[in-house]
């Protein structure tokens, strides 16, 4: 069975940081969304954590 992905935008904060958390903790594979992804140390920090899982996209 292949990796569930899910594609979230603004990404960076609020609800959008939120999901990718949530996403990222049930194991899925997420492409993160974001105006500005140098300013988004938070979500910058989660695709660290994460590498293979967590991709960050302008």
């Amino acid at each position: 069975m292949s990796q569930a992905t899910v594609l979230i935008t603004g990404a960076n904060r609020g609800l959008g940081l939120e999901f990718v958390k949530q996403y990222a903790e049930a194991g899925w594979q997420i492409i993160a969304c974001c105006r500005w992804p140098e300013e988004a140390k938070e979500l910058q920090a989660l695709a660290e954590r994460s590498a293979d899982q967590v991709e960050i996209h302008q």
